[in-house]
C-alpha cells in the first residue's frame, strides 16, 4: 500500500499537543505524524535518537533549539537533530518526519 490515509482519531496527546500517527509498514525508515497545538510544547526535550524534520503545515510560532530562537510560519521546514534539546511555540500545524520512527521512551524531558 503506497497511500496512507490521515487516520481519523488522533493517536497521543501530551503537553500541549496532540497527533495523529500514520501507521507503520514494512521496513519504514522513519515515521511520520501529524501535529497540532494551540500553543506549543509545554516542555523542553531531548530526542535521544531521531532526527525530527517539522514542516509547517499552517500558524506561525517560534522553536527554541539548544537555546537559539528561530520564528516560523507555513511552509518553513525545522530540523532537529537528535541530541538536540527543543521546544516551541505558538499555534501550529505540522507535519513531523522522525528517522528513525520516533517512540516516547527515545527522549527525556528536561523541564
Amino acid at each position: 500500500m503506497y497511500v496512507q490515509k490521515l487516520p481519523p482519531n488522533f493517536s497521543f496527546e501530551k503537553v500541549g499537543i496532540k497527533g495523529k500517527r500514520f501507521p507503520k509498514i514494512n521496513n519504514q525508515k522513519s515515521g511520520f505524524s501529524i501535529i497540532e497545538t494551540e500553543n506549543g510544547h509545554k516542555t523542553r526535550i531531548l530526542e535521544n535518537k531521531c532526527d525530527f524534520y517539522y514542516y509547517i503545515l499552517s500558524g506561525s510560532g517560534k522553536f527554541e533549539i539548544d537555546g537559539l530562537e528561530e520564528s516560523c510560519t507555513n511552509g518553513d521546514l525545522v530540523i532537529i537533530p537528535a541530541g538536540k534539546h527543543f521546544q516551541y511555540f505558538g499555534k501550529l500545524k505540522m507535519l513531523l518526519i522522525s528517522t528513525p520512527p520516533w517512540y516516547v521512551e527515545q527522549e527525556t524531558t528536561l523541564k
